[in-house]
């Protein structure tokens, strides 16, 4: 009896003592290296982040984050980290021209023990982005004029600034939509080009017609 009594005992104690630990240590532990990882998107409602597709057109004013994390079972993975950044703080100096919208874009690498493959360096994160894009850039496209992005057949980003380094697929994801500039917001640059040389004509003609002038005095 007494020694059913201590095993109970230890028992309890092993679970206190388990439960005791700060979440940070259970949060922080290597997670298995077969377990999968993704780069997720998120946009900002002003209080949390809200699950968003890459293919997503977030308008002007909003505030876009990325992380990349472990996804096991197909989850989609953890918000970014730290405090969520203000649009007025970021981009509150920056003005968007006509057609264009301006964007927050943050970008989270994970945490260097739970999230990274084993033997891989989680790069140094930065501060978000101020990104003026196209009025239709994506969320992806968006992050592609921040850093270097890959992305599968299916459009998810698989690396960011080439990590995970371990991922060598996908294919990279033009910025240009992002920086473009407006439709309708220029002339071709063919008719730029001609209106040019006919102007360039034009005064070298006035300029010989000048010469020849002078030179018969009339």
């Amino acid at each position: 009896m007494l020694r059913a009594y201590r095993v109970a005992a230890g028992v309890a104690l092993g679970a206190a003592a388990f439960l005791s630990l700060p979440s940070s240590a259970l949060a922080d532990a290597p997670a298995d290296p077969g377990v999968p990882r993704t780069w997720s998107a998120w946009q900002s409602d002003g209080t949390a982040w809200l699950a968003v597709t890459p293919d997503a057109a977030p308008p002007d004013g909003s505030v876009i984050g990325w992380r990349f994390s472990v996804a096991p079972d197909g989850a989609r993975g953890e918000s970014p980290g730290g405090d969520l950044p203000s649009f007025q703080a970021v981009c509150g100096r920056d003005a968007a021209g006509s057609g264009h919208k301006r964007v927050v874009v943050a970008v989270d690498f994970g945490d260097g023990e739970a999230d990274a493959y084993p033997g891989e360096r989680t790069p140094a994160q930065s501060a978000p982005k101020c990104v003026t894009g196209a009025e239709d850039a994506t969320a992806a496209q968006l992050l592609a004029s921040t850093a270097r992005v890959r992305v599968n057949a299916q459009g998810a980003v698989v690396a960011v600034a080439d990590y995970p380094s371990s991922e060598k697929g996908g294919s990279e994801l033009t910025a240009a939509a992002a920086s473009a500039a407006p439709s309708g917001s220029g002339l071709p640059i063919t008719l730029v080009a001609a209106g040019a040389g006919a102007l360039a004509l034009l005064a070298g003609g006035a300029v010989a017609a000048t010469r020849r002038r002078s030179r018969t005095g009339v």
